[in-house]
């Protein structure tokens, strides 16, 4: 945690999150790639955070992004046809301490606090005690089928229980807000619960949608 920097450029992301290990593939347009500050992309290391107008903040003038992101490396910029493809691996998460001036070349700038969530690097994400895994894998099944997908289950049962929450924090259609609640949620079994109980309701609605319709 001692070598993260503690001033991180903003890469603003809707609706999206990232995730501690995680992998975040972004497509930008190359009008957006060349609006962007180029600092954002050279310097490797950037803050990824929800942008949350509907939510009030008392941080600088941050009014419209989330208190909590997560720093990430960019390890791979690539040309497809007209976008510019980006990966972002996820590091560590980090509480917003406050807003900086932008740099010479405009770049928006936080300062951030890594400290709430040093189990992001320490290891400690590893451990599966307490997380009821059966019923998560339950839930998917459940999930899946509504959605009419059909996933590999020899992967997904391979998949350590924090690797397998952060995927599907990052890819379930779940509300900004929801999935800022995962993103905020330090304990991994708490993680695995919340999720869980998403992906049971969405299964529910859907379930309950599609018979009202009928």
């Amino acid at each position: 945690m001692e070598v993260l920097p503690r001033v991180l450029p903003i890469f603003k992301n809707h609706s999206s999150i990232l995730m501690p290990r995680a992998q975040l593939p972004v497509a930008l347009s190359e009008e957006d790639y060349a609006e962007a500050s180029s600092e954002v992309f050279e310097g490797n290391i950037v803050a990824v955070i929800q942008p949350a107008p509907f939510r009030p903040r008392s941080v600088g003038d941050a009014a419209k992004s989330f208190d909590t992101g997560c720093a990430g490396k960019i390890t791979d910029i690539t040309m497809a046809g007209s976008n510019v493809n980006i990966n972002i691996q996820g590091i560590c998460r980090f509480d917003v301490i406050g807003m900086l001036p932008p740099d010479c070349s405009g770049c928006e700038r936080i300062l951030v606090d890594y400290t709430p969530y040093s189990i992001d690097v320490s290891g400690g994400e590893n451990a599966e005690e307490g997380v009821d895994r059966g019923r998560l894998m339950a839930a998917l099944e459940v999930y899946f089928k509504r959605l009419s997908i059909s996933p590999n289950w020899k992967e997904i049962e391979k998949t350590p229980v924090d690797v397998l929450v952060s995927a599907l924090a990052m890819a379930c259609p779940f509300h900004p807000s929801e999935k800022q609640s995962l993103l905020e949620t330090v304990d991994l079994k708490d993680r695995s619960d919340m999720i869980t109980k998403l992906i049971e309701m969405n299964s529910f609605d859907r379930f309950h949608t599609a018979n009202t319709i009928n």
